[in-house]
């Protein structure tokens, strides 16, 4: 579906090589990014207190061997997104169904939910996933391995260890698509990485420019469920792109030696929210220049043979580009959001750093829901309530939470996480956390 994190205090260098990137999360679903010095200037404020909670409430650089707490808790965020729309999409609710009837509780907190995550937490793991991604190079590269290979592997291991076997059982999967996609972008990222800065802000732009052309010429064949994992590559390949133009932004890079002051997170949040109306003003134009044809019951009338409206070429890509404008908007919006907290407000900052653990096991935690709402609502498909889906992913959350924090007394990395890492570097990495007497 990943995200600059750095290593962990002690820990051997080894036990973050494979640790870098995706949310896919990690990025999907993993912790993205692990193999970085967190020595950066991340986060410009001035520190009062030696206490590590203090330093990292306040946004200051934290000291070398600590993880950067900005992109944890960006993922955490992300995740916490994802599980909550899957919630509802991996087992039909009975209100879609039409097994019952809504009520305005449920389509407040159902339009309230999906406003805000809905399609802005998968963009935010993209996004993630293009941090975490350069990270990785970086660090293979810093300890004179073979950056490429490394790459190739790790994402080979997440789409065919974990993606496909989870795209059997839930066909909304974003590891294999993510797989996909970040094997298509190794190639680039030193293209990407080469030249101005501003490149991949070019390459991301021209990316998303073609994505819509590129949905509309798939569409056009039977792919099946493929579909969905081939056709969006232009358009997330794109927010990789963005991800890796973060990266080199001095604010993440973890070789700079000073805090870096910065303005970064309250333009993505003004301009996040300035995409996402953008997005909708791209779907009005949608409906004004391709209006639905509906019969006097308000039903469409042209239907293709799987019973959806048949949109013309131009009305799917303007969907398209809807789709894109909110997707990156809303990214902006909660990557920039989690960003200003940390750095302003203190008591913010430090409800984003009890969360940010949950942005450590991403991936763990992203096959864990699946499995759970497969469980617990699979066999009452269209018969469980909205509410109570949300709720049941709610109650996940809070014992994935707690699971994290347990969790990482003890170990470096999560339960997938590690096996990832491991299957990346063809050997076990360092798993258990070393505790000094």
């Amino acid at each position: 579906m990943t995200p600059d994190p750095a290593r962990t205090a002690g820990a051997p260098r080894d036990a973050h090589a494979a640790g870098a990137a995706v949310d896919p999360q990690v990025a999907a679903a993993e912790g993205a990014a692990d193999d970085a010095p967190a020595s950066s200037g991340a986060f410009a404020g001035t520190v009062r207190a030696q206490d590590p909670q203090d330093a990292t409430a306040s946004g200051a650089p934290l000291a070398p061997g600590r993880r950067i707490p900005f992109l944890d808790a960006a993922r955490a965020v992300a995740i916490v997104g994802v599980v909550l729309m899957n919630a509802t999409t991996v087992v039909m609710a009975s209100e879609r169904a039409g097994e019952a009837p809504g009520s305005t509780l449920a389509s407040v907190v159902d339009g309230g939910l999906s406003l805000l995550f809905a399609g802005k937490s998968r963009a935010l793991l993209m996004v993630l996933l293009g941090v975490g991604a350069v990270l990785a190079l970086r660090s293979v590269r810093d300890r004179g391995g073979r950056p490429a290979a490394v790459m190739v592997r790790r994402y080979a291991v997440l789409g065919l260890l974990f993606g496909l076997p989870h795209l059997a059982v839930f066909n909304g999967d974003i590891l294999t698509h993510y797989a996909l996609t970040a094997l298509a972008l190794t190639p680039l990222l030193p293209l990407l990485l080469a030249g101005s800065r501003a490149r991949p802000l070019v390459a991301a732009g021209v990316l998303f420019a073609l994505a819509p052309v590129v949905e509309s010429l798939l569409d056009l064949g039977d792919l099946g469920v493929w579909s969905m994992q081939v056709a969006p590559l232009p358009q997330t390949l794109g927010f990789f792109c963005a991800g890796v133009w973060l990266a080199r932004r001095p604010e993440l890079d973890p070789r700079s030696g000073a805090a870096v002051p910065t303005r970064l997170p309250a333009v993505f949040v003004w301009t996040g929210l300035a995409a996402q109306v953008l997005g909708l003003a791209t779907l009005y134009l949608r409906d004004v220049l391709f209006p639905m044809e509906l019969d006097a019951d308000g039903a469409p009338v042209n239907l293709t043979a799987d019973g959806m409206p048949d949109v013309p070429a131009g009305g799917q890509m303007l969907v398209s580009l809807s789709g894109t404008f909110t997707g990156l908007g809303g990214a902006m919006f909660l990557l920039g959001l989690t960003w200003w907290l940390l750095r302003r407000d203190r008591t913010a900052a430090r409800m984003l750093h009890g969360l940010a653990p949950l942005g450590r096991i991403t991936l763990t935690v992203y096959l864990a829901s699946t499995a759970v709402f497969l469980l617990t609502m699979g066999p009452f498909e269209t018969q469980v309530p909205l509410l109570v889906q949300y709720g049941i992913a709610l109650v996940l959350l809070a014992a994935a939470l707690v699971f994290a924090h347990l969790w990482q007394r003890a170990f470096l990395a999560g339960p997938a996480e590690w096996v990832w890492r491991s299957l990346t570097h063809l050997r076990p990495v360092p798993f258990r956390r070393a505790h000094r007497r």
